[in-house]
């Protein structure tokens, strides 16, 4: 994996996941500082194959960094390949352009430089590992805190969302009893409504004297249902009823067809039903009547009345 890092073939979030254990792994770099030098060495001695010498040209040279440290050894190991009592070992190498040509490094003092450069260049890649790798931690202990600061944030988050959830669910629950307390008044109030509504009967008594100048005779208060008037027939036997109800004054308020009800063993009355507001304050008489038999309306008495 490192050898195909240094050669650029590994995919982004493999490279990137290397970067990142390299700055917090000290062997790891250390690792891959020694794949790189085997790397460079082979390059410099012309052991590559032509496609990973391509790979290497074409990824790892593109660094100008990369380019000297591979000219140095390059020029290194040419000096170390001519030393003298050393047979010159032949090989079969690809043909590339060395680049000990184009860095003439032959003299001691400049090759002794050079390593000094290099050992220069490994301290401050150290170093600048060091302070990569101090800033990284800082990074994460910032993350962490962050972390837990935002976890106590939300459970104290969800703590505060219990509590209205809690207040809410017994806000519901007073709702909801004082909803069943109006139910059962509203029900209480339909059973009153719906009760069968009181008549009053006002039992009215035939005028002394025929006369629409009598006095009244009964006086009723005035209707806020419904009531009857009472009116005691004599016991005769008609098929039909009709009163006329009119002010003392001689204006008409109302003519009706009434019937009869019998009230104990012998005794019978005309029922006259009235609402309220058909009887404002006033005096009134009524005058009822019978039907004969060959069909003539035949007065029977005069009740005098006063609503008041």
């Amino acid at each position: 994996m490192i050898r195909r890092y240094l050669l650029g073939e590994l995919a982004e979030a493999d490279q990137a996941a290397l970067e990142q254990e390299l700055l917090i792994n000290r062997s790891k770099f250390e690792q891959v500082w020694a794949v790189e030098n085997d790397l460079v060495d082979s390059y410099a001695r012309g052991e590559m194959s032509r496609a990973d010498r391509e790979r290497f040209e074409r990824h790892y040279l593109a660094s100008p960094l990369h380019r000297e440290r591979v000219a140095i050894a390059e020029s290194f190991l040419t000096d170390i390949d001519q030393a003298p009592g050393e047979a010159a070992e032949v090989r079969e190498k690809v043909p590339v352009v060395p680049w000990g040509r184009r860095f003439p490094l032959r003299s001691p003092r400049l090759v002794f430089g050079v390593v000094l450069v290099m050992a220069l260049l490994l301290t401050v890649g150290m170093v600048w590992s060091y302070i990569e790798r101090v800033r990284l931690t800082s990074q994460i202990a910032n993350v962490q805190k962050e972390t837990q600061t935002e976890r106590a944030f939300l459970k104290q988050r969800e703590r505060e969302l219990e509590s209205r959830n809690q207040e809410f669910e017994k806000e519901i629950a007073d709702m909801s009893r004082r909803n069943e307390q109006l139910k059962a008044e509203l029900e209480q109030l339909r059973r009153r409504q719906t009760a069968p509504p009181t008549v009053l009967s006002f039992l009215l008594t035939p005028a002394p004297v025929r006369s629409e100048k009598g006095l009244p005779q009964a006086t009723i208060p005035p209707l806020a249902g419904k009531a009857r008037l009472l009116m005691e027939l004599d016991g005769a036997n008609y098929a039909n009823y009709q009163v006329i109800l009119q002010t003392v004054e001689g204006r008409e308020i109302f003519r009706r067809r009434t019937g009869k009800v019998r009230l104990g063993k012998d005794r019978q009355f005309a029922t006259l039903p009235v609402k309220a507001g058909e009887l404002t304050k006033g005096d009134y008489i009524l005058i009822l009547f019978r039907q004969t038999s060959d069909g003539r309306a035949e007065e029977i008495d005069r009740y005098f009345f006063r609503v008041s």
